[in-house]
């Protein structure tokens, strides 16, 4: 049965000898994930943990520049595209004469992407588990940050949700007996903790990818049938008991969750709008108006009933709630190309990921990774930490790319 894959068993890559450079990349991606939750103000905030990213991007183009091993898919392509977006969102703001501060913000964005996402490929390319370190040290980091913060339990869904289910991922299937089994339980049985603590989109995602992993562990490859029967039985459990949590903590939750969807309605609709009025060239990074304001505000109210109390001049309420949409809104429809070209390479390596790749110490993390990442592209703003969820699903899909082309072998 696949649920019997060895907690150990791990890419080819990993298996190599560890020599001094690959010690040396093991440190780098702890130090990094040790530096998450610090922040810098640089025209906005920007984490430690990115500029010691950039740090090691600058190396890694200096050293790799004409390594063929290092430029290849989908990594190449990933840059490729993200070149595309950059290269739009010049375009519009020098075309709209955008604020230099906005100006900065924006372009400093997709930039800083580009530098998380080189930085991190260059330090687990050639040794996947780097990336599990990497994850540990920073889910690790935060929560220590929020406990010395007295914030641990203070706000779940934007505290320690996110960190709790990256430590599950990855402990769980590297120290218990199939680990890959008993972590994508775990996964599904953390998924319910976040739904109860009003941890929507963290539950749902956990909820899902760990009855998807669960039923391929439960398959007997040999009765094809009975994988299906399996699958879709656990599938429809997995769907049955996001409804039932859901449904029981309505009660305590029910306004949060009301005014949090109007939110993301009147964010959604407001932007597509301004999509609609300028469709190719966008309408400039980090852009606001009161006429778009007021259009939030509007929506918001008739969902909510209640009214934007601010000034005329506040402009801080609205902002596109889909990664995809704001790169859309602000630099155009070619704006969207890394964010559309991820999208697709994120669901092609989660359906490999969760069908067809063997199961391993990295498919719990990398499920949850993948299917979080594709909610954020719909459904979250590209800001703040998003950037480092964006450059870790986008590694993800590389190391997966590069297994596809190797062998697998076990320690």
């Amino acid at each position: 049965m696949a649920a019997q894959a060895a907690p150990a068993l791990l890419p080819y890559p990993v298996s190599k000898p560890r020599g001094r450079k690959h010690l040396e990349h093991a440190i780098a991606a702890a130090v990094i994930g040790l530096c998450t939750p610090l922040q810098l103000e640089w025209g906005g905030i920007l984490y430690a943990s990115e500029a010691l990213l950039a740090l090691v991007a600058v190396w890694a183009l200096v050293t790799r520049l004409m390594d063929a091993q290092f430029w290849r898919p989908p990594f190449t392509r990933l840059i490729l595209f993200l070149g595309v977006t950059m290269l739009a969102y010049v375009v519009t703001d020098l075309v709209l004469g955008t604020e230099a501060q906005n100006l900065l913000r924006g372009w400093a964005r997709p930039v800083f992407l580009g530098t998380n996402l080189t930085g991190l490929y260059f330090l687990c390319r050639r040794n996947p588990f780097n990336l599990m370190i990497y994850a540990i040290a920073a889910a690790a980091a935060s929560l220590a940050f929020l406990a010395c913060n007295a914030r641990l339990l203070e706000d779940w869904k934007f505290g320690a949700s996110a960190p709790v289910t990256i430590l599950i991922a990855c402990l769980v299937p590297l120290l218990m007996p199939r680990g890959v089994l008993i972590g994508s339980l775990a996964l599904a049985a953390v998924g319910l903790l976040h739904l109860a603590l009003d941890s929507r989109e963290i539950g749902g995602n956990c909820l899902l990818a760990g009855a998807l992993l669960a039923a391929r562990c439960f398959s007997i490859l040999r009765w094809k049938s009975l994988s299906w029967v399996v699958l879709g039985a656990l599938a429809g459990a997995g769907i049955g008991l996001l409804l039932w949590a859901y449904v029981l903590t309505d009660a305590e939750y029910s306004q949060r969750r009301h005014f949090s969807n109007a939110w993301r309605t009147a964010s959604l609709i407001t932007a597509a709008g301004a999509i609609a009025e300028s469709p190719w060239l966008g309408n400039g990074s980090q852009t606001n108006s009161f006429a778009l304001q007021s259009r939030y505000d509007s929506i918001f109210a008739d969902h909510t009933g209640v009214r934007y109390r601010g000034q005329q001049t506040d402009t801080s309420t609205f902002s596109p709630h889909s990664q995809i949409l704001q790169a859309w809104f602000e630099a155009g429809v070619f704006g969207t190309a890394f964010f559309l070209y991820l999208g697709g390479s994120v669901a092609g390596a989660l359906y490999f990921c969760i069908f067809r790749r063997r199961l391993d110490a990295f498919s719990v993390l990398f499920a949850f990774s993948l299917m979080r990442a594709i909610w954020h592209l719909l459904f979250s703003p590209f800001a703040g930490l998003a950037r480092l969820d964006v450059a870790l699903a986008a590694v993800i899909v590389c190391v997966i790319g590069i297994e596809r082309r190797a062998p697998v072998r076990t320690l």
